[in-house]
This record gives C-alpha cells, sequence and structure tokens, in this order.
C-alpha cells in the first residue's frame, strides 16, 4: 500500500481536526500545544477521544478500532490537559524509579561486598552454572567482566573516585560498592542474575519478594519501566513490551494479592499496563526496611485524571480503569494508603 499523507501547516491540522468533531476554543492555545509536543506525538492524547468504529468495520490485523470523529464534547483542552497529566505522571514515576534504582545497588553491593569487596569479580563467589553459560562464543562471566571494564573506562572520565582508585590501586579492581555506582540501571540485571541463590534470595527480600528469579525478571521490568519515563514516552494507554505477572507465594505479604485474579482490571492486556508496573514499583518501595510514601504521590497524581477530563455534563470521558489497567476501587487498597 502506497503512504499517501501529505505535509500540512498546523493551522491546517487545526481545521481538519474541527471539521472532525474536536472542538478548539483557544487556537493560539492550540497552535502552541502543536508546537510543542508535535501533531504526531499529540495523536495518541487524541485517539482516545475519537469515536469507536462500528464492530464490523474494525480492523484487527491494522489495528484500526476508531473512526476520525471525535467523541461529543470532546475538545482540544481534554487533549492538552491528558497530555499534561501524563507528562506529570511520568515524572512521579520516575521519582519512584531513581528511588528503588539507588536502593538496589545499594543492596547488591552489600551483600556482594559481605563476600568479598570484589566480589563481581571472583568466580568463587558467583554463581558458577550461570555464569558458564554461553553467550555467543563467550560466557555469560566474560560478557560481564566486559562490562565492567567498560562501565570503569568512562566512569573514570567523569567520576573522581573512578580516576582516583585506577591511579592509586592500578592493578586492582574497582571495589563492588563503587563499580555499582557507575553501571547502569540497565546492566544490574545481569549482576543480579550471575549472584548465588542465597545471595539473590536477601537482595529479593530487602524488596519483598520471597525468590530471587521472580525478582530479577521484575527488576529487568524496572528497567523498561524506567527507560520509558526518562526519555519522555507515553505511559497514558500503554502496553509495555514485557508482561509482569505475580504469582502467590513469590512475595513476602499480600500487598499485590489482588493482581493474582485472573480478571483484576477491565484493560485488555493487564499484565502489560501501568498499573501492574506502578503497583509492583510501590510494593518493593514500602516493602524496604527505609519505607517509602511514593504509593501516596502516584495516587494523588492518578487521581487528578477524574477531575481534568470531564465532558459538559460532568461524565468522565475517559478513566484509569479502561485506559491503563487499574482495577476497580483500587485506591481502597492497603497498597495505597499510608503505611502505619
Amino acid at each position: 500500500m502506497e503512504y499517501t499523507k501529505e505535509f500540512k501547516e498546523r493551522d491546517e491540522l487545526l481545521r481538519q481536526l474541527e471539521a472532525d468533531g474536536l472542538a478548539i476554543s483557544d487556537e493560539v492555545e492550540a497552535l502552541n500545544f502543536l508546537t510543542r509536543v508535535g501533531y504526531f506525538r499529540s495523536g495518541a492524547y487524541r485517539y482516545v477521544f475519537r469515536q469507536l468504529l462500528p464492530v464490523d468495520q474494525v480492523d484487527e490485523r491494522l489495528h484500526q478500532y476508531r473512526q476520525d470523529q471525535y467523541i461529543p464534547g470532546a475538545r482540544i483542552d481534554h487533549v492538552m490537559k491528558l497530555e499534561a497529566f501524563d507528562f506529570k505522571l511520568s515524572r512521579v514515576c520516575l521519582e519512584g524509579l531513581l528511588d528503588f534504582e539507588v536502593r538496589v545497588r545499594a543492596a547488591i553491593a552489600h551483600t556482594l561486598a559481605v563476600k568479598d569487596v570484589a566480589a563481581h569479580t571472583l568466580l568463587r563467589c558467583l554463581d558458577t552454572d550461570a555464569c558458564g553459560k554461553p553467550v555467543g562464543e563467550r560466557t555469560k562471566f566474560d560478557a560481564w567482566m566486559e562490562t565492567c571494564q567498560e562501565a570503569v573506562r568512562t566512569g573514570a572520565e567523569d567520576e573522581d573516585f573512578i580516576a582516583h582508585h585506577l591511579l592509586k590501586y592500578p592493578n586492582q579492581p574497582m571495589p563492588i560498592w563503587a563499580l555499582t555506582e557507575v553501571l547502569s540501571f540497565g546492566k544490574l540485571p545481569y549482576l543480579f542474575e550471575l549472584m548465588q541463590t542465597p545471595d539473590a534470595r536477601e537482595v529479593a527480600r530487602m524488596f519483598g519478594f520471597a525468590h530471587p528469579r521472580r525478582f530479577g525478571a521484575v527488576l529487568r521490568m524496572m528497567v523498561d519501566f524506567r527507560n520509558t519515563c526518562a526519555h519522555g514516552s507515553r505511559l497514558y494507554n500503554r502496553a509495555f513490551k514485557r508482561p509482569l505477572s505475580i504469582k502467590p507465594h513469590e512475595t513476602t505479604s499480600g500487598l499485590l494479592t489482588h493482581l493474582m485474579a485472573p480478571n483484576f482490571t477491565a484493560t485488555p492486556k493487564p499484565h502489560q499496563r501501568l498499573y501492574i508496573y506502578a503497583a509492583t514499583l510501590a510494593f518493593m518501595l514500602m516493602s524496604h526496611s527505609s519505607g517509602s510514601g511514593w504509593n501516596m504521590t502516584f495516587k494523588t497524581q492518578v487521581k487528578k485524571l477524574d477531575i481534568q477530563l470531564r465532558a459538559p455534563d460532568n461524565s468522565l470521558l475517559i478513566s484509569p480503569e479502561i485506559s491503563m489497567g487499574f482495577p476497580q476501587n483500587w485506591m481502597d487498597l492497603d497498597l495505597w494508603k499510608p503505611k502505619r
């Protein structure tokens, strides 16, 4: 199929939106919005205000589910408010993820340092089976050591404590507590998966997980979550690439039990939506010995969606339950209450 869409100036695009039924009360403000975020990106937020196609016109193969026409009462300021809400929500999530990242770095560093200050470089301190698994023509341990060397090399350019160690102790490996400070968050799961089971279990239990294998999978998903937020990508109505599921007995408390029900939310792909990711993050921060009030910060931001996105008759145009995988009455769960 040939691509036939042509470039249009922003004022032309506004006229097209009006023709499709999206009310525009302030053209200057609307033009500023399109200039700031772009017409294409705004489409992700406009999409949920378009009318659904009749069932017999839905094209699953082409992912076509909505008409060009907008629902009655939809205005471009609804779209602008949704984008602003999503931007703030992303910042709130990033705040929690950065907190989690710091805690994971400290937990891994402390647990390994008990065995040896350079435990991350010693096969006797790691899981030999995991280290010996092939990665192309190398082993996982060989690949890990290359990752360490690259982290130290780039870290020396920006961090004085790395340069100091290399100059003062040229033949000694970087201690684990220094390495974890320059290792990217995306590389932490690789180190975690090379840890011996008792050590990995100790780290997992710090964050409320009874079994290291599930925590290792969640750690990778939190990396995806963090990257989505840090790169300014949309959270609203997003389906993450990795499904996150929690099974009975995998956690040390019942705060996530509601996620184990087969129909805990009406949203399609429930295990890939924002709610299950955010709920797991809140659970891990609350389970940590330092505690956290991030769950309340997140709850406060999500509640703002109900206030902002209402039609003239006060009906809610879209809801967290439908768009982001939130269960009904989620705010009444213990997970989203202040920790006593």
